[in-house]
């Protein structure tokens, strides 16, 4: 009793511990402890029983099965006459434009005096590449030394008015009209002419090869290409000629 006393609260919870697992136990089980005793012969009352649910009625027909149905009257579309589509116009064939023929430049005279410049250039390339220009147009050109320039120049021109009108045609080039047969080297001055060529890719290599001496170089054209060096002052000339024979050149004279 002396254990009881002194661990009364363990057994307590030891208890209540077994009372839980045996009313689990039973309730598995399904035993009722409970429960009255059933006396011997006697049924068990009836479980109740469940009505039965309606079977589900058709829905009543809203036509009499004798009465057949009203035939839909036939309704006949007819289609549209569509209007007749306008034939595309073919478009109106373009005539071709012509363009108005260009007036053809006035023909040089061989006894004119009147000239037009339309440029003047350091380099004979310059030059000669505008003198070919305004050839492929129908000018009379010719390339003329002026100074250490070369001058491009379109004629000669029989009058001064016809000479006016060629400058007003390239007036886009500041074309000038001037009298003369050609220019004049300065005063006390010549040219020294070293080639003249039927191919203008002769003249122009020479030219080149001149300029690389450093030689003041025009190009002059009147029939064949001319290389000239100048203009050169009288005092000047003989140091000219020595330096162009030494190139392998013999310098021609031209005033």
């Amino acid at each position: 009793m002396r254990w009881l006393r002194e661990n009364w609260l363990d057994f307590l919870i030891f208890l209540l511990i077994a009372l839980v697992a045996a009313g689990v136990v039973l309730y598995l089980t399904g035993v009722n402890p409970f429960a009255r005793p059933r006396p011997e012969g006697v049924a068990p009352p009836p479980a109740p029983s469940v009505p039965a649910a309606p079977a589900p009625s058709e829905p009543a027909s809203p036509n009499p099965p004798s009465e057949a149905p009203a035939p839909e009257p036939v309704v006949t579309v007819l289609p549209l006459p569509q209007a007749p589509r306008e034939a595309p116009t073919p478009p109106e064939p373009q005539k071709p434009t012509q363009e108005a023929p260009r007036p053809a430049p006035p023909q040089a005279s061989p006894t004119g005096a009147y000239r037009v410049v339309v440029g003047a250039f350091a380099d004979p390339k310059n030059a000669t590449r505008l003198a070919q220009e305004l050839s492929a147009q129908g000018y009379p050109v010719r390339l003329e030394a002026a100074g250490a320039l070369t001058r491009v120049a379109v004629g000669p021109y029989a009058s001064e008015a016809e000479a006016a009108r060629v400058a007003q045609a390239l007036q886009a080039y500041g074309a000038r009209v001037y009298r003369g047969q050609g220019p004049l080297p300065p005063q006390g001055g010549v040219y020294l002419q070293v080639g003249a060529f039927q191919k203008e890719e002769n003249a122009l290599a020479l030219a080149e090869k001149l300029k690389g001496e450093g030689l003041p170089v025009t190009l002059v054209r009147d029939g064949l290409y001319r290389v000239r060096v100048g203009p050169v002052a009288e005092g000047e000339k003989e140091g000219y000629l020595n330096r162009l024979r030494a190139l392998g050149l013999e310098p021609v004279e031209v005033r």
